[in-house]
């Protein structure tokens, strides 16, 4: 079937209008419910100056564009058949009976984003800001800022809060770490060595 509608576009290309013809009615045989073959035999029919079977072929193309749903392949159809012979009563009632373009090819109107929603009034107005009541609960405690101080270049101590005890770091090797509880009693030289830093 390709092959033939190959042939079919190739002696329409070199002006075999009959031969053209010939081709697409072989093709219709084959499969009589395709309007684009009707539309093909037409232009061939037109092309061989047949303006009667012309006609018909568009009208028929037009009729299969209908029951396919494709309204503006329909019209098109029957406009060319119109162009054939403006006179034709029949085509002209078929072609007034569709809808116009304009509405076939607007889309549905978009519904506003204010519409999909239902807004409580409430919402709409500005909102009046008051002071409120004093709470009744207690205000919570400020958790403690902790603390940092350096001993030497190369230990610091640090504490979460007054009352903690403090965590000595020593970056000697190898690294080392421990708690105490009086500051003042920790000597540079002497690190116990009871706690190591896990990696």
């Amino acid at each position: 079937m390709r092959e033939l509608k190959e042939e079919a576009l190739d002696l329409y290309a070199q002006r075999r209008f009959t031969e053209c013809v010939q081709t697409y009615e072989r093709l219709l045989e084959l499969n009589p419910r395709d309007p684009s073959l009707y539309m093909g035999q037409a232009e061939a029919y037109r092309g061989a100056g047949s303006r009667r079977e012309a006609l018909n072929a568009f009208r028929m193309a037009a009729e299969l564009l209908l029951d396919q749903g494709d309204k503006t392949g329909a019209r098109a159809a029957l406009k060319a058949a119109l162009e054939l012979n403006p006179r034709n009563k029949e085509v002209a009632r078929a072609l007034e009976a569709l809808p116009p373009a304009d509405e076939e090819t607007q889309p549905p109107p978009v519904t506003a984003p204010e519409a999909l929603f239902e807004y409580p009034p409430e919402r709409e107005q500005p909102r009046v800001w008051q002071k409120s009541a004093p709470r009744s609960e207690p205000p919570r405690a400020v958790p403690p800022q902790p603390e940092l101080r350096r001993l030497s270049d190369n230990a610091l101590a640090v504490r979460a809060g007054p009352g903690m005890p403090w965590v000595v770091v020593s970056s000697q090797t190898p690294l080392l770490t421990y708690e105490v509880d009086d500051l003042e009693q920790v000597a540079e030289r002497i690190h116990p060595q009871e706690v190591m830093l896990q990696h």
